[in-house]
Parts: structure tokens; sequence; C-alpha cells
């Protein structure tokens, strides 16, 4: 895993001089660079540019290899609970089952629960493809079914022979609709 934007490090420092702080965060003064990285190496640090944007740059004498390994750390932490949503996909078909759809409608529910966005799609074949009103039918008790737990995001549509429509999960919904109600309030306060 790489780490964006890491800080200069003792000789990468361009500046001619720097303000020191050291390890217990003190500030010991304003040091020609050449003798801040002599400073640093003679007490076992590295000397770490922590504020480049001050004149003359802020620098602080600190193990790098450390800073470094808790960067990454912070990063994996903060990834582990990002819930990222995928696009699930439930096939039907014309002559489904009461049971197989009840099964399949289910399975649905779970994935539309967990966050994720789901694509339901019925496949025709054959002679099915006269009936394709019939087909439209099942993908419409599916959108009456779903209607608690997830909106469509556009009426079934028929593309050659298949038929589709894609659902997004309530929970997202009215979260957004909760957060621009809340914004609302306090526009009013």
């Amino acid at each position: 895993m790489k780490i964006k934007n890491l800080p200069k490090v003792n000789y990468e420092i361009r500046a001619q001089r720097v303000k020191l702080i050291d390890e217990n965060r003190h500030l010991l003064g304003e040091f020609e660079i050449k003798d801040a990285v002599r400073f640093a190496r003679e007490k076992g640090f590295d000397l770490v540019e922590v504020g480049p944007e001050s004149t003359p740059p802020i620098c602080r004498l600190m193990n790098f290899g450390r800073y470094v390994y808790e960067k990454k750390r912070q990063e994996r932490e903060s990834h582990k609970h990002v819930h990222r949503p995928k696009v699930r996909e439930m096939r039907f078909s014309l002559k489904i089952s009461d049971h197989d759809y009840q099964v399949k409608l289910n399975k649905t529910k779970e994935f539309l629960n967990d966050g994720d966005r789901v694509k339901v799609k019925l496949r025709l074949r054959g002679r099915e493809m006269l009936h394709s009103n019939l087909g439209m039918k099942v993908l419409e008790r599916v959108v009456v079914d779903l209607d608690a737990v997830a909106k469509p995001e556009a009426p079934p549509k028929q593309e050659e022979n298949i038929i589709m429509v894609n659902f997004l999960p309530q929970k997202r919904r009215e979260h957004n609709e909760q957060s621009t109600d809340q914004k609302r309030v306090g526009e009013e306060s």
C-alpha cells in the first residue's frame, strides 16, 4: 500500500535553514540544514519536514520508518469500515414457480438490505419472445413486492430478449433524504 504525500526526509529537504522540534515536541530553534541532519543522526532519528509552508520550514526529529508504518496502519483501518456497494444480479425466467420466485425475491431483499444495488433480469427464450408482455408482468410483480425495501431506478425495459430493471436500496435513499432534511432544519434555525 502506497501512502500519498509523504513528507520530505533528511537530505530531501531543500531549505537552507529549518526550525527544529525534538522528539518530545519542544522547539530547539533555527538550524542550518546540515547541522539539523547531523543532530538528528546523532540522536538516532530522522529529520522530517512537518511544516513545509512556513518560513523557515518546520522539521521534527522522529523515526521515519515508524511514522510510515503508523500511517499505513491508519489507512488500512479507515478502509476496513467502508462498505462499497456492489451491483448484484438476479435472473428470473418467464415460467418461474411460486417457490422459486419467493427464494429469489428473498435473496434480492437480502442484497438490498446489505446496501447493494440489484439488477433483475428476465430472459425470454424462443417462443417466449412473442409473449414479452407476460415477462413485463413478472418484473412488475417484482417491483411491487420489493416496494418496501427498494425503489426501481426506472420502469422495466426490454432490450431484445432481455427485460431488466435496476433497484436502489431504500436505506441509502432514506439516509440521503434525512441528511437533506437536517440541512434544511439547520438553515431555518
